[in-house]
């Protein structure tokens, strides 16, 4: 039999074993896997709340405008010097509209009467009043809550962008009620006295008519203090009238309601 015939000789394979991995190297994996999770919804959730269900709000609040004018009353309605006085609604209702360029140049999100959990939670609410505070049109404190880095929605997130004078708007079945930032403050959790009648502000208690905006401070980093922002009342006008010539010059989606 010829080398070439010669069947070939197959070696022997080695088997290798596989290095175990050390405890530190499984913990440092899990670490790394955690701070992608944790990369990742950062990244994700300031989306989802500030473009996906803030235009989910903006869309609501449309319909809520449109609702609104096709029911528009006419008749005499209980005013103060002139001004009608909104309704009081029943709990879990949604009875307004807020608008705030400050807070984005097509900013709204509808306002429930409540500030139960599942209000301030909910993509489909956000924005809650207190009930034990006035509503528009009374003298008064019209407070309201809202989250500033809620897991869903966060409609107070940019309360920091306001500046003094800037326009706040409320957007309610009685008409438009146009507001001027005023102040900012801290406070702690415990501070309840900022849902009083008339806060911590200088004016006259009983005639002046204050917005009241309560969220939670740092932004990013706990609830531990309450960002507080005051607005006063400046002026009212109809629903017929269409929105204020100010705020549809800033924001598009309501020029020509």
């Amino acid at each position: 039999m010829t080398e070439s015939a010669r069947p070939a000789r197959h070696g022997r394979r080695r088997s290798r074993r596989r290095a175990r991995l050390s405890p530190l190297t499984v913990f440092g994996e899990l670490l790394l896997l955690c701070g992608l999770g944790v990369l990742g919804y950062m990244v994700w959730q300031p989306w989802y709340t500030g473009f996906v269900v803030q235009g989910q709000q903006n869309d609501l609040a449309a319909q809520e405008s449109d609702r609104w004018r096709e029911a528009a009353d006419t008749g005499e309605q209980p005013s103060t010097d002139g001004i009608p006085v909104v309704d009081r609604p029943e709990p879990g209702e949604v009875f307004a509209n807020l608008y705030v360029p400050a807070f984005g140049e097509t900013f709204s999100n509808r306002i429930t009467y409540s500030t139960e959990q599942y209000i301030i939670d909910s993509g489909d609410h956000g924005i809650g009043q207190y009930d034990v505070t006035q509503m528009p049109g009374e003298p008064g404190n019209f407070a309201i809550a809202a989250h500033r880095n809620g897991p869903i929605i966060a409609p107070f997130r940019e309360v920091m962008n306001l500046r003094i004078g800037d326009g706040m708007f409320i957007e309610t079945p009685k008409g438009w009620y146009t507001y001027r930032f005023r102040d900012l403050e801290y406070v702690l959790p415990d501070a309840f006295d900022v849902t009083n009648p008339f806060p911590r502000l200088d004016g006259t208690p009983g005639e002046d008519q204050i917005l009241t905006l309560t969220t939670c401070h740092p932004k990013w980093a706990g609830s531990e203090e309450r960002a507080i922002a005051y607005a006063v009342l400046e002026d009212f006008q109809p629903l017929s009238e269409g929105p204020p010539a100010e705020l549809a010059e800033q924001n598009p989606n309501v020029d020509g309601v």
